[in-house]
């Protein structure tokens, strides 16, 4: 779904009340004009019909403005052009990519690198436009932008660690009312491409590497967790039938589902450490987590628990467990992963999605303030937070609706074996397992019969 320009301003509450409607009736028609640029030329010439709105009037003097940016630019108004250009972006990015000429997002970008920028100039507006394209280019806006660009066709340069988790971060900006409608459909569209590719990805590859010697294929581990992938699955399956995390809570769901809240927050702790095998951590949560619990929105303690007070519950034990701020770690956060240990970390936060599904995008979200956070240090100085990321993809693409892992034992257990999971002993089959391996052997077959004479 390709949205249009016909919307909103992208962000209303920096809207001056007293603008007058000619002043949107212009922007909207600027939109539209893009917006037929870029489905009716070429990906070239729209992306020339673009330039030439915004940085026409960078590269000579003699060029007339668009009539609607010379406005923006005698107004001296640069949060009003920051808008307007971001969302003529988003309108490009949104018909590349249903056109699948999502590449030329990496030619919009470089338009920012231009060497008129960089160009004195006597002209107050010129000087003016070239100072806010450039200081479009240093903001976060445009790392979004880059973010559609390298999940698309690669980075040019070598890129952050953190791209490895766009995901979470295009999350965070489609769930973001303050963005454009444009940006957040964009955004919304390549993270489910993206969460799709990865339980695709590693359905095939689980599936494959415990048998890759019967069909000669090798499929590519999307996680950077090597072939420790396959163990950290069977921990998670292990935890099967009456005692799995869904049923569980499912369990705690149909306990509290009329008792009121103070009762519901002190079970809700008793469900969150249930089961905790480390004592450290056992003592963290119900340390940290209990007294938290205890004094949040004490005004609903005598209040039957309802969806939406569940919901908002949740979304506080997410802040609680990743960060309060928006912008820093949790106290809490650091104290579990110094612990070592970032699995129990992840199914704590996966105990909160399942018993309140609608708090998975606010997690996402969170995630992405992490990454931010991060994303400053290299690899080698994080590897705790990376650690933690893959072992969350891979937690909740196993858990996730459309997808089924089953842990099947193949080698029987002998009388005084370890009670200690061996991994050889079990195999982990994906739903999608039959249907891979006929694409496989078809695959197989094809590449015979074009070698045989």
């Amino acid at each position: 779904m390709v949205v249009s320009g016909a919307f909103q301003n992208s962000d209303p509450e920096q809207g001056d009340r007293s603008t007058p409607p000619a002043f949107y009736m212009a922007q909207q028609q600027l939109y539209d004009d893009l917006l037929e640029a870029v489905r009716k030329y070429s990906p070239v010439q729209a992306l020339a019909e673009f330039e030439d709105t915004f940085f026409g009037y960078t590269h000579t003097a003699d060029t007339d403005v668009s009539p609607f940016i010379g406005k923006i630019l005698f107004a001296d108004d640069e949060a009003e052009f920051r808008n307007t250009l971001k969302r003529a972006c988003y309108i490009f990015v949104n018909n590349w990519d249903l056109a699948r000429q999502g590449e030329m997002v990496h030619e919009l970008l470089a338009l920012f690198q231009h060497p008129s920028l960089e160009k004195p100039t006597p002209l107050p507006s010129l000087k003016r436009l070239r100072q806010w394209l450039r200081d479009f280019a240093k903001s976060s806006d445009f790392e979004e932008l880059k973010l559609f660009a390298i999940q698309r066709v690669g980075s040019i340069q070598p890129g952050r660690w953190s791209t490895r988790y766009a995901t979470y971060q295009l999350t965070a900006q489609y769930i973001n009312e303050r963005n454009s409608l444009e940006q957040r459909e964009a955004a919304r569209t390549l993270s489910r491409r993206l969460k799709n590719k990865f339980k695709h990805d590693l359905a095939m590859y689980t599936a494959f590497s415990q048998h890759s010697s019967r069909l000669d294929q090798k499929y590519v581990n999307p996680t950077v967790l090597g072939d420790g992938v396959l163990w950290l699955i069977k921990i998670i399956l292990v935890r099967r039938g009456q005692y799995s995390y869904r049923n569980v809570a499912r369990l705690f769901q149909q306990q509290t589902c009329d008792c009121f809240y103070r009762d519901y927050k002190i079970s809700l702790i008793e469900y969150l450490c249930f089961s905790i095998g480390q004592p450290d951590f056992l003592a963290t949560i119900e340390n940290n987590l209990g007294p938290k619990l205890t004094q949040l929105y004490p005004q609903h303690d005598t209040k039957t628990v309802d969806p939406s007070l569940n919901l908002i519950t949740c979304n506080r034990l997410i802040d609680y467990l990743t960060t309060a701020d928006e912008n820093h770690p949790s106290k809490l956060f650091l104290q579990m992963l110094s612990q070592g240990n970032p699995l129990n970390v992840v199914i704590i936060l996966l105990k909160i999605v399942l018993i309140s599904p609608n708090s998975q995008l606010y997690l996402e979200a969170r995630l992405a303030n992490l990454i931010d956070y991060y994303k400053q240090f290299m690899e080698a100085e994080c590897r705790g937070i990376v650690q933690f990321l893959e072992i969350c993809g891979v937690t909740f693409a196993i858990y996730s609706d459309n997808v089924e892992y089953n842990l099947v034992q193949v080698s029987p257990r002998q009388t005084g074996d370890s009670p200690l999971l061996n991994a050889d002993e079990f195999r982990i089959f994906s739903r999608s397992l039959r249907s891979a391996q006929q694409r496989a052997k078809a695959e197989i077959e094809q590449r015979q019969s074009q070698v045989e004479p």
